[in-house]
């Protein structure tokens, strides 16, 4: 397996920075890479991260992941990205700073744009076009916190579900996606596709273990249900609910510090149900009840630092669809 410079033949590993294209300045953009090339035929599983420069969690655990591995014991390919934003990362930026713009809102990129787009390009035909799935860890970096597995409405929607069913989240989430993800552009061209939402907000503070232990199983159990490792798959829940998203809500036009109930979540609730409140920053007046529009579950996602920004998630909501036991 050779993904540009970086080479790994059956039975190793291989690490290094994959060059997808140069800035104006003719500095080189770079993602960092490893590559764990099984010692039998399989399938290939991508694995990214870091999309955003502040979606930092994932970068603690996944190189990790990669040492437990023993290629001897893999069946095909595991091709993985801890941190694909390196400038926004490296500037404290959700967007690349070379252009201003977020690499997970640009599809599969394109060879003749800016040098975002250049970088996904070169990045998606590499690695995730050879790809059978795709996994794309995501987090809800300061302001939101998540612990569910997303599905898009394109594709093999069978294949993807069972793929997000098994990675052993709470709950997985059947919805569209509406930024033009190199995850739904993965999902169109027929691969199996999961999201899975982890950490974010006060997670990296009073969750980390949890949230770096629920990484490690979701890229572990991708592999597990992809037949590429052996073993039962492990997870801290018994099951997982299969919910349809029905409604997003995002802030309204009210101004403040905004508080989300986050005890409902994963929760039955009635329409008309209290979720949150706004509440104002000088005089502590309530300046808004944040309802569920109608009944439905509640995603586990959402604000918790009370000063989100203008599209962040304060809850999303959905219909059951199923129930299904780990394992």
């Amino acid at each position: 397996m050779k993904i540009g410079n970086i080479e790994a033949a059956a039975g190793e590993k291989a690490y290094g920075f994959f060059k997808a294209g140069e800035t104006h300045g003719r500095f080189p953009a770079h993602i960092p890479l490893h590559i764990v090339n099984g010692a039998a035929e399989g399938p290939t599983l991508v694995v990214q991260a870091g999309a955003s420069g502040l979606e930092i969690e994932p970068s603690l655990i996944l190189p990790q992941v990669v040492k437990e591995l023993d290629p001897a014991q893999i069946r095909g390919t595991l091709i993985l990205a801890p941190l694909m934003n390196t400038s926004g990362f490296e500037f404290a930026s959700i967007k690349s700073v070379f252009d201003d713009k977020h690499l997970n809102q640009l599809g599969n990129g394109d060879a003749d744009g800016s040098i975002s787009e250049q970088l996904v390009h070169a990045y998606y035909e590499a690695a995730i076009a050879n790809a059978d799935a795709l996994l794309d860890i995501r987090t809800g970096s300061q302001w939101s916190y998540h612990n569910f597995a997303g599905v898009n409405n394109d594709g093999d929607v069978a294949a993807s579900k069972a793929l997000a069913i098994a990675l052993g989240l709470p709950q997985v989430v059947l919805g569209e996606d509406q930024h033009q993800s190199m995850a739904q552009a993965a999902a169109r061209a027929g691969k199996a596709v999961a999201v899975a939402f982890i950490g974010g907000g006060p997670g990296l503070r009073d969750y980390r273990d949890q949230d770096l232990g629920r990484m490690r199983n979701a890229v572990l159990n991708a592999m597990r249900h992809l037949g590429m490792l052996d073993g039962a798959l492990e997870s801290d829940v018994e099951s997982v609910s299969v919910i349809r998203e029905h409604t997003v809500i995002t802030p309204t036009g009210e101004r403040g510090f905004v508080f989300m109930d986050k005890g409902l979540r994963g929760q039955q609730v009635e329409a008309g149900a209290a979720l949150g409140y706004v509440r104002h920053p000088f005089t502590g007046e309530t300046l808004e009840q944040i309802r569920a529009p109608r009944r439905g579950i509640v995603i586990h996602a959402g604000a918790s630092w009370p000063v989100p920004l203008e599209d962040t998630i304060l809850a999303i909501v959905g219909d059951l669809v199923e129930e299904v036991a780990v394992g």
